[in-house]
């Protein structure tokens, strides 16, 4: 059977001296590893330029193979998901993205709404012009909406520490327990409750932003150390 499907690429690696495995999380089947041989040929009509991180396409391939990795038959790679090679902080919150992404989805099925929104937030990235430090907190909390496990927002002058554990604002503060402090704390709250920008300086963003990974990793057990994350928290200012 033939299945044409959107894709986006999660990850990529070299296999022998001339293979690439690339893995595709697609619309239709989720998760789907195929083989390209002969990869690094110029001549080769799907060009490794082709699966950089989050790089979106629509493929098509025969899914009558008992093996575990497929051989694509067509790309369309999107215009809209070129490597952003000349605007590093764009660069640098996909590399994010995907890393959290692709740790999160290794066995990721069929999943049309999970997706669609993923499409969305590239998207995202690629047209924005402006608060491109906020991107990925208020990405990072939308996710954790379409993964079920979203902060509830009761915030108030009582309930004013966020628990990472618990998902909601506690009245007490417990430190190296899971609680975000009371400054981080009143920064979520405005990030969830607020559509507009959020006013906070780079120190205060990048602690909600290891907070929120923390988050991550406390509610999702595939999510261990994000190598991203540093690299983010240095070019965002």
């Amino acid at each position: 059977m033939i299945v044409s499907t959107p894709g986006i690429v999660m990850h990529a690696t070299k296999y022998g001296d001339t293979s690439l495995i690339v893995k595709i999380f697609t619309q239709q089947q989720g998760n789907q590893s195929f083989i390209i041989k002969n990869a690094f040929r110029k001549n080769n009509r799907f060009a490794v330029s082709y699966f950089t991180p989050l790089a979106m396409m629509d493929i098509s391939y025969d899914d009558h193979s008992k093996s575990s990795l497929k051989y694509l038959k067509d790309i369309a790679p999107h215009r809209s998901s070129n490597p952003l090679y000349y605007d590093p902080a764009k660069s640098s919150i996909l590399l994010f993205y995907n890393e959290i992404l692709y740790k999160m989805l290794m066995d990721s099925g069929e999943d049309e709404v999970l997706f669609d929104f993923l499409q969305e937030e590239i998207g995202k990235v690629h047209n924005a012009t402006e608060n491109l430090a906020e991107l990925p907190l208020r990405f990072l909390l939308r996710l954790s909406m379409v993964m079920g496990y979203f902060p509830e927002d009761n915030y108030s002058p009582e309930n004013a520490y966020f628990s990472l554990q618990e998902c909601r604002f506690q009245h007490f503060f417990v430190e190296d327990a899971g609680f975000l402090t009371a400054t981080e704390s009143r920064y979520l709250h405005q990030l969830l409750s607020q559509h507009a920008p959020v006013t906070a300086s780079r120190g205060l963003r990048v602690a909600l932003l290891k907070q929120l990974v923390s988050y991550f990793q406390m509610h999702n057990e595939q999510i261990h150390k994000i190598d991203s994350l540093e690299i983010l928290s240095a070019v965002l200012h």
